[in-house]
């Protein structure tokens, strides 16, 4: 069995949690402790199952190493590492991800 891996959000990964729980919280404090705490179990789950994540179809995405998830209507691009999971970027579903990436 393999030994957990471990999940980094990096600088950018952070910023976009923290604007997604902002916004929400802005109307609906309580929804946003919620969401943050199903943000946070979602990327949990790649510490054990890093692969877990689809590989995106834009081949420049792909090329470059990419993955995701989707976690309550949210991208969480990352990328796996020899010893971490890297999150690049927490996106809506609405975004225009290939131009942020």
């Amino acid at each position: 069995m393999r030994s957990p891996k471990r999940v980094r959000l990096l600088r950018t990964a952070e910023d976009d949690l923290n604007d997604i729980v902002m916004y929400v919280a802005a109307d609906k404090p309580g929804a946003a402790a919620a969401l943050a705490d199903k943000l946070e179990a979602g990327l949990a789950v790649l510490s054990r199952h890093p692969f877990s994540g689809r590989v995106p179809r834009d081949g420049h995405l792909a090329d470059l190493g990419y993955r995701y998830l989707i976690l309550e209507g949210f991208l969480v691009f990352y990328t796996v590492e020899p010893d971490a999971v890297l999150v690049h970027r927490l996106l809506h579903g609405e975004r225009d991800y290939a131009r942020l990436l």
